[in-house]
């Protein structure tokens, strides 16, 4: 099963840095669940709120990438280290559009329900974003 949930993580990334966020549905449960372990953006529940987290970075980022460094699972649970990528030209984490790129690590852990994500747990390097756009 942990191939298979790989697989759904993977091409979510994938559908997102192609921006075909009409697939959001195709692969969040409806009764998705973010933990934002540094609490940067809490509170996001439901495709809704996936979509208003999408819209939100995108305007602070318009260029934001996911790379995938790391993938592995076991049984219903997904574990990856990525890199977020971007160019800072709107508001991001409450700081004005700088212009500066910054490349930073994530590590993400998925709960994979009835072939969708049904949860996830995030903590990104928030320390590390804001030192490349604040300067």
């Amino acid at each position: 099963m942990s191939s298979n949930n790989i697989d759904i993580v993977r091409d979510t990334l994938g559908a997102l840095n192609s921006r075909q966020f009409e697939r959001i549905p195709e692969f969040i449960g409806p009764g998705f669940v973010r933990h934002d372990l540094v609490g940067a953006y809490p509170g996001v529940a439901g495709t809704e709120g996936v979509a208003d987290l999408l819209s939100t970075l995108l305007k602070g980022a318009p260029d934001l990438r996911i790379g995938i460094q790391d993938i592995f699972g076991s049984g219903d649970r997904v574990a990856a280290r990525v890199t977020v990528e971007g160019t800072h030209t709107g508001e991001f984490f409450g700081q004005p559009g700088s212009g500066r790129r910054f490349a930073v690590n994530e590590v993400l852990i998925y709960r994979v329900q009835d072939g969708k994500i049904a949860e996830t747990w995030q903590l990104l390097d928030v320390a590390g974003l804001r030192s490349q756009v604040v300067g």
